[in-house]
């Protein structure tokens, strides 16, 4: 999936995740912001966009926007969008990120569990996860789990770190 590194100025007035479709990748790619990042994904040519409530792309059809999210300090900062899903029961393991993650549901239903917690999104809704260095599990609460984790990471750390509830 792809993902971009951008220094931390770009950063300052960006606060959610915008995902809009376009009818081909070469259209979302020229369409692409700096905080942008254009993917072919499930089918459906996609453009994710970091930046301030209800923006738009010249030419791109708004799905949903997800956000406020929690702010990230950093020197650089990773865009970073996986596809994942599993087998209702399917988990992953606690973990943590260094930066906020958030998920729009393809198909299924998103558990989320943390210390605050357990939270679920239904297919083509969306979840905000907590900050940097907060302990996740996110599991498949239904059918077939089919969804997108979205992420703005801090660039200098490890994508992912083991963790626990305490």
């Amino acid at each position: 999936m792809p993902q971009v590194v951008l220094a931390a100025q770009m950063l300052h007035t960006a606060n959610d995740w915008r995902l809009e479709s376009f009818p081909t990748l070469a259209q979302a790619q020229g369409a692409a912001s700096p905080t942008s990042l254009a993917a072919e994904v499930a089918g459906k040519v996609w453009l994710f966009t970091l930046g301030p409530k209800d923006g738009s792309t010249p030419d791109g059809t708004k799905v949903v926007e997800i956000g406020p999210l929690p702010p990230i300090s950093a020197s650089e900062h990773l865009l970073r969008v996986n596809r994942a899903g599993g087998a209702p029961g399917a988990k992953s393991q606690i973990h943590t990120h260094p930066g906020p993650e958030a998920f729009y549901v393809l198909a299924g239903k998103l558990g989320q569990r943390t210390p605050y917690g357990v939270t679920y999104a239904e297919a083509g809704t969306t979840m905000t996860g907590h900050g940097a260095d907060t302990p996740i599990e996110v599991f498949s609460a239904g059918t077939d789990l089919d969804e997108l984790a979205i992420f703005v990471l801090d660039a200098d750390r490890p994508f992912s770190s083991p963790a626990k509830f305490d």
